[in-house]
């Protein structure tokens, strides 16, 4: 990694750390650490009995970002290749976008909901994390 893509990197990880901090701190309450990879990303897995999985599971919710932490509902989230690069998108979206990527999503949300379209299924920021969903992991960093 070249010494600007790292500057760009760091500069990205502060920008979002309004949305990281409530992830990992959310994340250390009620999930476990599964790994960190070589980009910084922290990848938990909610213990199972606790609050956190009775909502993913209430929900159906296969996983969810926070900043650069990504929290999955079952052991084998982050070793699902899809769910993997669908979430890493929604980290790249908070990386460029800081504090302001909740708001927008929850914009994005009402927007396609006044338009009579699904909040969730037709919103901006997940229609592009589905659209990496099936892109290698090279074509994927050139998404960002």
């Amino acid at each position: 990694m070249s010494s600007m893509r790292k500057v760009l990197w760091f500069a990205g990880y502060v920008w979002a750390l309004p949305v990281t901090i409530p992830g990992l701190m959310l994340a250390m309450l009620f999930a476990r650490l599964e790994s960190v990879d070589e980009e910084g990303i922290l990848h938990f897995v909610v213990e199972p009995g606790g609050p956190l999985a009775w909502y993913v599971r209430h929900f159906n919710i296969a996983a969810f970002t926070l900043g650069a932490v990504v929290i999955y509902s079952g052991a084998d989230g982050p070793r699902q290749v899809r769910l993997v690069r669908h979430e890493r998108v929604h980290v790249m979206h908070t990386l460029v976008l800081g504090p302001l990527f909740l708001p927008l999503y929850g914009l994005a949300s009402l927007w396609q909901l006044a338009h009579g379209r699904d909040p969730y299924r037709d919103n901006w920021f997940e229609v592009r994390a589905r659209a990496a969903e099936g892109l290698g992991y090279r074509a994927l960093r050139l998404v960002r």
